[in-house]
């Protein structure tokens, strides 16, 4: 019996001690990340019948089991995933909304300055305050060009920190996965020999939480492994194997870092929308939506400023007596053949014919079984008709023009009508007496009219030719009709958005006489108003002195709040206004969603916590508990002892 009694004492001993060393490493662990708390299990020894009753032999040590939900730990790993995701994408946006939105950085006051500089070039066009005015249109044409670039190539920093982050989060994924399968390794040799790895299932475990921090990922158990998907099902941990990403350049863009896996020996890019969660996913979001958009908004910006100041520049007289010419440079469409796809080696061209249609997307050409596909890449429409057998197509403000080479079946090509737009924006004139601040015509009718009709000081448009022109023309009232306009030339009457044209024109012909009306000849226009009595003459003639004429500076100055952008309803700096808006919007959109993932995380992990957390009371009363228990046994085993001796001393 005494025996028993000894056994009995060492098993509650060996227990005892079993759970002081469990519950000293919950304490030792308390603070480590990834560790889920650990329980003995224990439970009665089987009885022994001894005479018809049944003696007890002890406590049973079981395993060491670890407090774990698989349910909770993927809500974790889940919102761990959401909240990196928009912390990542409000961190890179920030950035972009602080720039653009900055009063003195962004680019609306260096386009007010200019168009201040144009205003005060029509207040004072001549002398030495002409002068001045007209060096000031010049520097500050500088200064909006170089805010544009400037703004463009903070752009571009943020463009290559995101291409280096993404190849930073692949190294970081591949590292997590390798580990994941020598953990899946680890864990199936150790259960083989019996027992529960704890440990090594809290690191895996931990590794999983770390690597949902970087990419969507799900896991799959199987057996005592984990295997690991990302993405719309692309495995990176298939038990004991580990299957590396690379970042490689785009297959349209080089410059633009993409994500691939190997299959088959051959690499092939994932799509960018399969990765929506995690800091991957993120930064993907971050270019596609947000960085592209900010760089073909400004682009748009910096194209329209260009091409309608220059289309109404030209339209203009300079000081030496000239037709003006382009006062700024744009910069054309962008386009990337598909490198992969392409099996033709030409590429194809854009070209922008109305800057009021352009949108602020990238554009896809396929050509497909002898048709040209065009797609919008913002949302995926497409021209009337979709498919089209020949180019050139105008899409949205952008001619598609053929390709230098006839292209082959299934060839791609990425346009790109505005990301170059504010990187090749510059001013192109650096003497000041080729602003062309007058016009090119002059009007006038003499005193020895009779009639109350006048004319306008005219202008003309982009039909105009110097050499066509045939100068002086006398417009002769009678009979309410003009005639007098040179013959062959093309005149036209427009009246309430109403245009009736007399060309070629036939010597002597009436042209109807509508006070108000625009009277165009050769591309001259003029207005003229009142009741003309016969006989009257009006002319228009070559403006023989530039000197003091504001006419076209006038124009020019009008251009700022000309409704030229997205669909011709809203200006450039409007247009400049609501890019900054919609950036931030998104910025405020994140910082809430961020502010929620943030909570929902914490809830989450508040919720992991209360279950397989550490809590320093209990294991302090747990301690406490098996330290009692321990001398306990201690006292049972010295008792055992000492009836045994006793025993010994009797047959003495």
């Amino acid at each position: 019996m005494g025996t028993n009694i000894l056994g009995i004492g060492q098993s509650a001993l060996l227990a005892a001690q079993m759970g002081i060393a469990t519950t000293g490493h919950n304490i030792a662990n308390a603070s480590s990340l990834g560790y889920n708390r650990q329980v003995l299990l224990q439970s009665a020894a089987e009885a022994q019948n001894v005479g018809g009753a049944f003696v007890g032999q002890g406590v049973r040590a079981g395993e060491i089991k670890r407090i774990y939900n698989e349910f909770v730990a993927q809500q974790v790993n889940s919102t761990q995933s959401s909240k990196n995701y928009a912390n990542t994408y409000l961190n890179q946006i920030s950035q972009i909304d602080n720039l653009v939105a900055d009063p003195k950085a962004g680019a609306s006051p260096a386009m007010q300055e200019f168009f201040n500089a144009i205003q005060n070039l029509a207040t004072t066009p001549n002398g030495t305050a002409g002068a001045a005015a007209r060096q000031s249109v010049i520097s500050s044409g500088a200064a909006l060009t170089s805010r544009l670039q400037s703004l463009q190539g903070r752009l571009d920093q943020l463009r290559e920190g995101v291409n280096g982050q993404i190849e930073d989060v692949v190294g970081s994924i591949n590292s997590y996965a390798g580990q994941l399968a020598e953990l899946n390794h680890n864990i199936e040799l150790a259960e083989s020999v019996g027992g529960t790895p704890n440990d090594l299932l809290d690191h895996r475990d931990s590794l999983v939480t770390e690597l949902s921090k970087l990419v969507n990922i799900s896991v799959v158990p199987q057996g005592s492994k984990f295997n690991v998907y990302m993405g719309t099902g692309q495995p990176l941990v298939l038990g004991a194997k580990a299957y590396n990403l690379q970042a490689v350049g785009s297959l349209t863009d080089p410059t633009r870092m993409e994500v691939a896996y190997e299959t088959n020996g051959a690499l092939v890019q994932l799509a960018e929308n399969t990765i929506s969660s995690g800091k991957l996913g993120g930064l993907f979001a971050f270019r596609a939506n947000s960085l592209d958009v900010s760089q073909n908004s400004l682009g748009r910006v910096a194209i329209a400023v260009g091409t309608t100041f220059n289309e109404q520049h030209k339209l203009g007289q300079d000081l030496n007596g000239a037709l003006g010419t382009d006062f700024f440079s744009v910069g054309a469409p962008t386009s990337l053949p598909s490198s992969a796809n392409n099996a033709a080696t030409g590429n194809m061209s854009a070209s922008i014919v109305d800057v009021g249609a352009l949108t602020t997307s990238d554009y896809r050409v396929q050509y497909l079984a002898g048709n040209y596909k065009i797609t919008r890449l913002s949302d995926g429409a497409l021209p009337t008709p979709a498919l089209s057998p020949t180019l050139p197509i105008v899409f949205d403000g952008v001619s598609f023009n053929p390709p230098a080479v006839t292209p082959t079946n299934g060839d791609e090509f990425l346009i790109r009508p505005t990301a170059s737009g504010a990187s090749s924006f510059g001013v192109v004139i650096s003497d000041t007496s080729k602003i062309a601040a007058a016009a090119p015509i002059a009007t006038n009718y003499p005193s020895t009219n009779t009639g109350s009709g006048k004319i306008s000081a005219g202008a003309i448009d982009a039909t105009f030719t110097p050499a066509t022109f045939v100068p002086p023309v006398a417009m002769t009232f009678a009979a309410n009709a003009f005639t007098g306009f040179p013959a062959g030339s093309n005149v036209s009457v427009t009246s309430n958005g109403v245009t009736t044209s007399y060309a070629p024109y036939v010597a002597g012909t009436p042209v109807t006489y509508t006070s108000g009306a625009t009277i165009s000849v050769g591309g001259a226009n003029v207005v003229v108003t009142g009741t003309p009595a016969a006989g009257d003459v009006f002319t228009i003639s070559p403006n023989t002195s530039g000197s003091g004429d504001n006419r076209n500076a006038l124009l020019l100055g009008k251009l700022q709040t000309k409704n030229t952008l997205i669909g011709n309803t809203t200006s450039f700096q409007g247009a400049y206004a609501q890019f900054v808006s919609l950036v931030g919007n998104k910025s405020h959109e994140l910082a809430v969603v961020d502010a929620s993932e943030t909570i929902l995380l914490k809830q989450a992990v508040a919720v992991q916590q209360s279950s397989s957390g550490v809590n320093l009371d209990e294991e302090a009363a747990n301690l406490l508990r098996y330290q009692q228990a321990y001398q306990a046994a201690g006292k049972l085993m010295q008792i055992a002892s000492q009836l045994f001796d006793s025993l010994l001393a009797l047959g003495r």
